[in-house]
């Protein structure tokens, strides 16, 4: 079983912490630990139905809301910016380059017939769900940059060196339906990601 070594980084982590950036699509994560609860994707039709349940009561005009989870605490890592190893006997130099493109610090899905604002790739809601949520003064999206960072290090012999992005954020997920009229328009799952931190993560294993 691999060891984890402590690696030293004190001149190394204020460079790599002024570059870090969220993922766009956090679906498309590495890993996602929940300490309760449930992703929207885990949704099963008996979920959906019972949840249902709560919203399916006609109204006006508007939106019923049903948050199944809120604000769930999560974990992530949400890809390996580089995994290298030294099986031989001397270290073994290695030059790695960043490339970071965008962040932002909201994302969302939907399913059903909940729609998503067209052309808002880091994500929003159509229909003023945003605002049923209170989420739309949270968006934080920064414009689209491109940073590069050269770091060297040593690997020294019977180790592997891996970096990558670790963070925490918060899940709230649930169901909702709009109507208008008393007539339901739409109906179907809501899920928003926030990132609360994150952080590059370097660290040495034992091979």
């Amino acid at each position: 079983m691999k060891q984890l070594l402590t690696v030293l980084l004190v001149a190394l982590m204020p460079l790599l912490s002024t570059f870090v950036l969220a993922n766009d699509d956090y679906q498309s994560f590495e890993s996602m630990e929940l300490t309760t609860g449930m992703l929207l994707e885990d949704y099963s039709k008996a979920d959906y139905k019972r949840y249902y349940k709560d919203v399916d009561k006609r109204r006006f005009f508007g939106w019923r809301i049903n948050k199944v989870h809120d604000d769930i605490k999560v974990s992530y890592v949400t890809e390996t910016l580089f995994s290298y190893y030294n099986d031989g006997y001397t270290p073994i130099e290695y030059t790695y380059d960043f490339v970071f493109e965008k962040t932002s610090k909201i994302n969302v899905s939907a399913t059903g017939s909940i729609a998503l604002k067209q052309g808002k790739k880091d994500g929003a809601f159509a229909n003023n769900l945003d605002a049923a949520l209170k989420i739309t003064a949270s968006y934080d999206t920064s414009e689209k940059t491109k940073e590069t960072v050269k770091i060297a290090l040593d690997v020294d012999p019977g180790t592997q060196v891996n970096l990558y992005i670790y963070g925490e954020g918060t899940i709230t997920n649930g169901v909702a339906a709009r109507y208008a009229f008393w007539f339901r328009m739409a109906r179907g799952g809501f899920e928003v990601f926030t990132v609360t931190t994150q952080y590059h993560r370097l660290e040495k294993v034992r091979i």
